[in-house]
């Protein structure tokens, strides 16, 4: 049983999108995004790594506190090795989310969707307009709009991925008036002297919005600012 394969990405299609912050900005509408893993592929690369005989789970309420633990074994050699973490009980199937929470967050204990955690801050794709594949959402502070998530980077793909070329955002016309030139230039040169990343992103996020329509300069935009954060990383 080799554990190191419990490290290894998954495919697109076993990432579940959830949204972790959204707003409306002057340009546009704009949401933050995290990445999870899901149980079900959890389950399946356990299975997978260990034997359906060689991992175990198992869930204990925390008291006076509304959450709940999981507790990930494996057998190695013969013993029997448990990794535990928790999470609260969710709004809406409240003990059904918490221990799926809690099981995502035991996996990860054992290296199973770890490396999402290196995934920087990712932004949603936005449509005003109800779209193919787009998700609906309603945010007090965004209102109603709908959203896909970003393309997951080359690293975090399993080998032999094919990575498809086409943008996830609806087929658009470039509209009237709108100087796609300027407003990437301007974010370019804003981006290389703002030192706050959490602006940076949020700039990011509106500037996109106003690009729909302009592919290449949305590419532009997001290479941008991919850069100017790693800058700021090293220099923390």
């Amino acid at each position: 049983m080799n554990l190191d394969l419990l490290d290894e990405p998954f495919a697109t299609d076993d990432i579940e999108w959830r949204i972790q912050q959204a707003g409306k900005a002057s340009k546009g509408i704009w949401a933050k995004v995290l990445a999870y893993v899901t149980n079900r592929a959890i389950m399946k690369r356990l299975d997978e790594v260990c034997g359906k005989a060689g991992w175990r789970n198992e869930y204990r309420d925390i008291p006076n506190n509304g959450g709940v633990e999981c507790g990930i074994s494996i057998k190695v050699g013969d013993e029997w090795i448990t990794k535990w973490d928790a999470a609260e009980n969710t709004q809406v199937e409240a003990v059904k989310g918490g221990r799926s929470g809690a099981m995502k967050r035991a996996a990860v204990q054992w290296g199973i969707g770890r490396y999402l955690y290196n995934l920087e801050e990712g932004f949603a794709v936005i449509s005003t307009e109800r779209a193919d594949g787009f998700h609906y959402a309603k945010s007090k502070d965004a209102g109603v709009f709908y959203w896909k998530p970003p393309s997951l980077p080359a690293w975090a793909l399993p080998d032999g991925t094919v990575i498809k070329a086409e943008e996830q955002t609806p087929k658009a016309t470039p509209p009237e008036g709108v100087d796609a030139d300027k407003i990437l230039s301007d974010f370019s040169q804003y981006a290389s002297t703002e030192n706050n990343s959490k602006k940076l992103q949020e700039r990011y996020a509106a500037t996109w919005s106003s690009l729909n329509g302009f592919a290449d300069h949305q590419t532009k935009c997001k290479d941008v600012t991919g850069i100017r954060l790693k800058e700021l990383k090293q220099a923390a």
